[in-house]
């Protein structure tokens, strides 16, 4: 969710995308404390739209047969990384290099299709049905700013949007 209001403010400025938000709100239902959940509700159709991670709108909604369709805003869209790091002074840091080596090869991102997980390497395969990084118009999202003003975007999202 958090994903979703740093895109906003990054691509409107903070108080168009509140504005923006306060809108919005009026049309939404309720919010949910997973981000998962109105994937299975739009499918049931208790909600005409949820806001998910690609990968959950094919794993628990496109895969259980529910009328959903994956789509992304022609604006742009945030994103946020799984990520892998060594930890300074670790044990086995050669090993550790190769794991991470062989995840972001071809081979190992050939695995993120098993979850429906957009791959970093270009040349890895991709599920039919799963979303296509090439295709998908990415802002230039700073997750440095996102991290760094979180709590307070947060709680302004709370005073304003009060859910």
């Amino acid at each position: 969710s958090y994903t979703v209001l740093a895109t906003l403010v990054q691509l409107m400025g903070e108080d168009k995308a509140f504005a923006y938000w306060a809108e919005l709100s009026k049309n939404i239902h309720h919010y949910n404390s997973s981000g998962s959940a109105c994937v299975t509700q739009a499918g049931l159709g208790e909600v005409a739209l949820g806001i998910a991670f690609s990968h959950d709108v094919i794993v628990k909604g496109v895969d259980k047969g529910y009328p959903v369709k994956l789509t992304f805003p022609k604006e742009g869209t945030g994103y946020e990384i799984g990520a892998m790091a060594l930890v300074k002074g670790g044990q086995e840091l050669d090993l550790a290099k190769k794991f991470i080596d062989y995840m972001l090869s071809k081979k190992g991102q050939d695995l993120m299709k098993n979850w429906f997980r957009i791959p970093l390497n270009p040349e890895a395969e991709v599920v039919e049905g799963a979303a296509k990084a090439a295709d998908i118009n990415l802002i230039n999202f700073n997750e440095v700013w996102a991290g760094q003003n979180k709590e307070r975007l947060i709680e302004r999202w709370r005073d304003q949007v009060g859910q």
